[in-house]
């Protein structure tokens, strides 16, 4: 075995493996080169905070590491051949003793790790649990149909206007929105702006899959998509702000991604919620059509700075 850092360049190849762990763990694979090049330029050091796992020729594992907050919160994204786990668990390894000097680096006490993953995944199985990781919350991946026949363009609430956010004042109004609408929310960490269009890969988004509502003169609600996937779009955050929730903001804003995303020959609309959602949003979410495709547990490891 050998193990080495991962590159922009192993993007396909990155994709490839990614698709096989999916299809046996969730029944589908659509994950699409560009959205790997994206994952890897949100690394905060590419050549420290990734690692490919070769067994011979073969690629077997995949890890990297994101910042997600100041204050030590790392999200970790591992894939892994179900008959190569050794792999996975080096990996595993590795990532913990850098997420210690991150820690470390950065002065904060502890590194706090987040991995999402199915409860079949073999590294839940067979991996994680040994090493202190710990489930801590359950969330749904939902998809639903798309169609030009079947979507049509949203009749729109009372004073209420929807617009494309391609202007750096409205992808900053974007950031604005998913701060306050999330801010509470299971895993939610504040950051800069600057930090924020790192994480989302602002300079190479496709900013027309994003839309801000606005009632009146005021912007209440923000619904960010992206294309990447082979044969899904995905829905990546959807909030409206408190005072204009259950007003059907929501719902025109998914029903206009509905309409863009049957237009570009998506069949379906993919999103990820939390089962423990306070404003019930599995139940909206299925009354809009989407159905359960699978279950994935976040993980989570403290590992204190040496």
């Amino acid at each position: 075995m050998t193990v080495r850092p991962a590159e922009i360049a192993d993007a396909p190849a990155i994709r490839d493996l990614i698709n096989v762990v999916d299809l046996v763990d969730t029944g589908e694979g659509g994950y699409a080169v560009d959205e790997v090049e994206g994952d890897l330029r949100r690394a905060g050091d590419l050549a420290r905070d990734s690692w490919l796992a070769y067994d011979g020729d073969r690629l077997v594992a995949y890890a990297v590491l994101w910042p997600a907050s100041a204050s030590g919160r790392l999200d970790v994204d591992h894939y892994v051949l179900r008959d190569a786990v050794s792999a996975g668990s080096l990996l595993l390894d590795l990532l913990t003793a850098r997420a210690a000097e991150i820690a470390a680096a950065t002065g904060v006490e502890a590194a706090d790790l987040h991995l999402a993953l199915t409860p079949e995944s073999v590294l839940a199985v067979h991996a994680l649990p040994v090493r202190g990781w710990r489930a801590v919350r359950r969330h749904h991946v939902l998809t639903r149909p798309v169609s030009p026949s079947d979507d049509a363009e949203p009749a729109l609430p009372a004073d209420v206007t929807i617009r494309v956010a391609t202007s750096p004042d409205d992808q900053e109004t974007a950031y604005r929105l998913v701060q306050e609408t999330f801010a509470g929310h299971f895993g939610f960490e504040p950051t800069s702006y600057d930090e924020w269009r790192k994480r989302m890969d602002a300079d190479h988004r496709d900013w027309t899959l994003t839309w801000i509502a606005s009632r009146g003169s005021t912007d209440v609600g923000v619904l960010i998509g992206h294309n990447d996937r082979e044969a899904t779009g995905w829905v990546q955050n959807l909030g409206t702000v408190a005072a204009a929730r259950g007003g059907g903001i929501a719902t025109a804003l998914l029903r206009t991604s509905f309409v863009e995303f049957a237009a570009r020959g998506r069949s379906a609309v993919g999103l990820g919620v939390d089962t423990e959602n306070a404003h019930n949003a599995l139940h909206f979410y299925t009354g809009l059509g989407f159905q359960l495709q699978f279950a994935a547990d976040t993980w989570r490891l403290v590992v204190p700075a040496p």
